[in-house]
């Protein structure tokens, strides 16, 4: 796990997690997670017996829609303050687990039909990478991934670490922590270095931000 990913993984444990509930139950964004939602369950085919893991939480938005809705869905995160959020508003499955170093088969005992890895812009080129492996080898063999990054077009005067990451250290000007986060940014050659071999890409698209490009989203299906 890149230092930069283990930073940011700092300040949450040490009340930047807190502050995120605390901004969340002010501003749910309510819109955005329906969205999502209707996302999700249209790459679903609306099959409530597919398992789901989501990567990385959060306040639990998605998981909790998903589990409402009838699906079978794990909420996951690393963050305990995340975590106690995730059990307070009533997800049902809920697990400590960081993909990055954690065995998969040490905490599920299953293959997963669906992963969902959503706004987890703090890996870097290496850790992202892994997060590919990891879930190609989660999932069944006609298992999907849906997962967005940063768009690097959007950020063209980023910094670029040597492993070829496109990254800056930054406070959000309208949400502000207790210090800058580390963002990773993402190129379309990117994305296909990292699904090459593993994925293919069953729908794309960007969103986000005033021109709609912030942000890449991908659903991709295991390769076999």
């Amino acid at each position: 796990m890149s230092e930069h990913n283990i930073k940011t993984i700092n300040m949450y444990n040490s009340g930047g997690a807190l502050e995120y509930i605390q901004r969340n139950e002010i501003d749910p964004e309510t819109e955005k997670w329906d969205k999502l939602f209707d996302y999700v369950e249209n790459n679903l085919c609306k099959d409530k017996n597919k398992k789901i893991i989501e990567f990385g939480s959060g306040c639990g938005q998605l998981a909790f829609m998903l589990q409402s809705a009838g699906y079978n869905v794990i909420a996951t995160d690393t963050v305990d303050d995340f975590l106690n959020e995730q059990n307070r508003i009533g997800i049902n499955k809920v697990k400590k687990y960081n993909f990055l170093l954690d065995n998969y088969n040490d905490v599920f005992d299953f293959k997963a039909d669906l992963i969902v890895s959503w706004r987890n812009p703090h890996l870097d080129m290496d850790d992202m990478k892994k997060l590919f492996d990891v879930a190609y080898n989660a999932l069944t063999d006609d298992g999907l991934l849906i997962i967005n990054f940063q768009n690097a077009d959007v950020h063209p005067n980023a910094s670029v670490l040597p492993n070829g990451t496109k990254c800056e250290y930054k406070v959000l000007e309208d949400k502000p922590t207790k210090e800058k986060r580390f963002y990773a940014y993402f190129s379309k050659e990117d994305i296909e270095y990292l699904r090459k071999d593993l994925f293919e890409i069953e729908e794309y698209h960007n969103e986000g931000g005033k021109e709609q490009k912030n942000w890449h989203v991908l659903t991709l299906r295991k390769k076999v």
